[in-house]
């Protein structure tokens, strides 16, 4: 199903006298004059604005972008359009800006001018001049001001105000697309009909006021291109970098066309909830789709049983936009291996988000400071120091976010070595602000992190309740009213369909309770006694063990009590039994594990999903791991060995034979016989398997990822017969028909390719335009001729 792209075109007469009754033919909540705050924009993003307007509203190609000379606030546009003649007309923006809401445009405002327009007349520049102003312009205003461009020898004069802006914002959807902060400069039924707009609060939920400070960044771009090419894209990045602020503004975007309905899903199985792959036309955005902090092992064995289905939702006409941490996706890669989306595995819809331009990151430091909570005088006192603090290395879009918070700023003085620190060393800062919050409000946040950031506003867990109560020494009620205390600042609600939750306003504030929590005297002894197993097998490490990332560590002291926990998970057959075998595989220390099984033998024989691959199935780890403490029962071990003797031969699982630990599951006896069926059945059905492979491939694969399998398990045999490869003339020969078969199937595409026409939608239209010139300048080829002495940062404080 092709997305239907929304093109509103006006021609530069026809936008002279658009009426309000053509732009109200849209539902919607509100009135065409509708007022949207342009005044907050700054100088430099409304005349970014300005540009896209005459290029993608008016039809006016800009070639000629100058900012004003003397310092000020206004910037001129110049264009050349082909005349009936042959000749090229000119036509002269002028842009010019107020950070004064009220204010509205007067006769004088002009007189600045007149000295410019005559060079220009000299220059016969002025066939067309289109003077464009943040401010309010009335009707009397704007006839004066055309007689005295006449008079001063404009042929074609044209004045547009802050009312016919946002009327064209609000008839414009391309234009939205391409300026994504307009959908924060008002309430979003002011600029979207009501059930976009609905959809569209619901999705974004406490996220909503993060658009009026977004900066459309590189990352922002291959975003859009991607989705565009292949209606899928996930953003990784370290925490703080702006991925779900990124996926958000897309999805505001989304939400934007008619054709459309976007849902927001945390994990894969709030994903299954919601879809219906042969469906098309939805876009789903899946935020921490490996998990919120922690790698989720049962996130993982989601993943890997729909990615078929998420191939087939994507060539069905739907997107997908998914975000992770860094860490948690590398952790989640080699355990999804030949089952992970191909378009991931080979990095083409994966992007990276955090790499900013230096443009961008003072335009995305000016946002949050001019649209923050600061008082003025604290935004006079710093302007001259921003530029410097955007320089930094480890300058991060929340750190931005931050500074323009005076709740986080309370331990910086307005110096510039002060806030200096407090870009290089915002880890630190950000845990004494939290570490010098009242009592009160430290019981509050650990409140909601002891629900994993997710307190339902309704009333949290008794059991979790009673922890902190105890812990801080706080009343029920004075919990209930930190919570209200910190909303906006530290805490949001969150709207999940009819249900409402405490959630962080940024995940860094969950791992900076982390780190306080591990480090309390007495909390961690009450954390293991008071949360759910659930939340132990999933958020627990042991002292001892290879590091987990915002993992609680939990001290050898404490390993009794853990242990009583963890044989009390219920055997429910299926998810808890797999949790359990993934702690003991990776997160038990040695000392827990033998505790474990010498307390509750029967933890062996519990049953559970099996993986796909022996190598990362946590089962079998737990049964090797046993072996090597010498704790392992003879028939389990016959058991399990029968097992990988049977997922070896029949499916062609190899990816265990470069595992010393799991082949020692095997006796001498059973390898002997293992390594000569190898030769005797796996080998031929390899053949087979790559004949068959090449007559009848999956089309929604590339030729390379069909045989991507069969690579993987010759590889793995290569390197068990390292010592007799010569013997095996076999695994080469294979190799050779892969490639052969591969080249092949890349002809029949191509040709395939040639013949259908390639889908194209909306995103299309945004990426091929973005990708000629660097966001947020106009997409069309500008030069840009700047002022050395003009501060992005001049008027960040009016």
């Amino acid at each position: 199903m092709k997305i239907q792209r929304i093109d509103t075109e006006i021609s530069l007469d026809a936008a002279q006298t658009l009426s309000p009754s053509s732009a109200s033919n849209r539902r919607s909540a509100q009135g065409a004059w509708t007022d949207l705050a342009l005044h907050t924009l700054g100088w430099k993003a409304f005349q970014d604005l300005c540009a896209h307007v005459c290029e993608d509203v008016m039809n006016v190609p800009v070639e000629v972008y100058r900012e004003a000379q003397d310092g000020g606030q206004d910037a001129v546009f110049v264009s050349k359009l082909a005349g009936a003649d042959g000749g090229s007309p000119t036509t002269t923006v002028q842009c010019k800006f107020s950070s004064n809401g009220s204010r509205h445009l007067k006769l004088a405002d002009l007189t600045e001018e007149v000295e410019h327009i005559s060079v220009l007349k000299e220059q016969g520049q002025v066939d067309r001049y289109l003077f464009m102003t943040s401010m309010s312009v009335s009707g009397p205003t704007a006839i004066a001001i055309k007689d005295r461009l006449r008079a001063l020898g404009v042929i074609r004069p044209h004045v547009f105000g802050k009312e016919y802006l946002v009327r064209v914002i609000r008839g414009n959807a391309r234009l939205r697309a391409l300026v994504p902060r307009i959908y924060g400069l008002g309430d979003l039924s002011m600029i979207l009909d009501e059930r976009r707009a609905a959809q569209t609060k619901s999705l974004l939920g406490h996220m909503a006021s993060s658009l009026q400070a977004y900066v459309p960044t590189g990352p922002h771009v291959r975003a859009v291109r991607a989705l565009s090419k292949h209606n899928i894209v996930m953003l990784i990045g370290n925490p703080a970098t702006g991925k779900s602020t990124i996926a958000a503004v897309l999805s505001t975007i989304a939400a934007d066309s008619p054709n459309h309905v976007c849902y927001k899903a945390d994990g894969p199985k709030q994903l299954l909830d919601n879809w219906n792959p042969e469906e098309g036309g939805g876009f789903y955005w899946i935020d921490d789709a490996f998990g919120p902090n922690q790698l989720r092992e049962d996130f993982v064995d989601h993943w890997i049983a729909i990615m078929p289905k998420l191939q087939a939702a994507t060539a069905a006409g739907n997107s997908f936009v998914l975000t992770s941490r860094r860490h948690i996706y590398e952790a989640a890669r080699p355990k999804l291996g030949t089952r992970n989306h191909p378009l991931f595995r080979d990095g083409t819809a994966i992007v990276e988000v955090g790499h900013l331009s230096s443009i961008e990151r003072t335009q995305i430091l000016y946002n949050h400071v001019k649209s923050g909570k600061q008082p003025k005088r604290w935004k006079l006192a710093v302007k001259k120091i921003l530029d410097v603090l955007s320089k930094e290395n480890t300058f991060t879009p929340e750190i931005a976010r931050q500074l323009g918070d005076p709740a986080y700023t309370a331990n910086v003085t307005v110096s510039l070595d002060s806030l200096l620190k407090f870009v290089r060393e915002n880890r630190a800062f950000l845990l004494q602000t939290v570490g010098e919050l009242s009592k009160a409000h430290r019981a509050a946040l650990t409140l909601v992190f002891l629900h994993r950031g997710r307190m339902p506003v309704s009333g949290p867990l008794p059991e979790i309740q009673e922890i902190v109560v105890r812990f801080y020494d706080v009343s029920r009620e004075t919990l209930a009213d930190s919570l209200n205390e910190l909303r906006e600042s530290f805490l949001v609600e969150v709207a999940d369909g009819s249900r409402r939750d405490w959630n962080f306003k940024h995940p860094t504030l969950s791992d900076a309770l982390a780190a306080i929590l591990r480090d309390a005297e007495g909390m961690r002894e009450l954390y293991i006694r008071g949360v759910g197993v659930e939340t132990i097998l999933s958020d627990v490490i042991c002292d001892g063990v290879e590091h987990i990332p915002d993992a609680v560590s939990i001290p050898k002291s404490l390993n009794a009590l853990l242990v009583e926990r963890l044989v009390e998970t219920p055997d429910d057959g299926t998810r808890l039994n797999r949790l359990l075998f993934h702690f003991l595989w990776e997160r038990a220390s040695d000392d827990v594990f033998c505790q474990v099984l010498k307390k509750d033998a029967a933890v062996l024989l519990r049953k559970a999903w099996a993986s796909r691959e022996i190598a990362f199935d946590p089962k079998i780890n737990v049964y090797a791991r046993a072996l090597s403490f010498g704790i392992l029962p003879v028939e389990l071990r016959i058991a399990i060995s029968e097992r990988i003797e049977t997922d070896l031969i029949y499916e062609n699982d190899a990816s265990f034979l470069d595992r010393e630990d799991i082949l020692a599951l095997l006796s001498p006896l059973t390898l002997i016989k293992l390594s000569k069926r190898i030769k005797a059945e796996v080998i031929p059905a390899l053949m087979t398997k790559i004949e068959n492979t090449g007559q009848n491939p999956d089309s929604e694969l590339t030729p390379q990822e069909n045989f991507e399998d069969i690579e993987v398990t010759l590889n793995y045999l290569a390197n068990f017969y390292s010592d007799e490869i010569d013997e095996l003339p076999e695994i080469n020969e294979m190799r050779k028909l892969i490639s052969t078969n591969v080249d092949a199937l890349i002809r029949k595409k191509e040709e395939e390719e040639r013949e259908r026409d390639e889908d194209d939608w909306r995103w299309r239209e945004m990426s091929d335009r973005s990708s000629t010139t660097p966001i947020p300048l106009s997409p069309h080829k500008v030069s840009f001729n700047s002022s050395q002495n003009r501060s992005i940062f001049s008027d960040v404080d009016e």
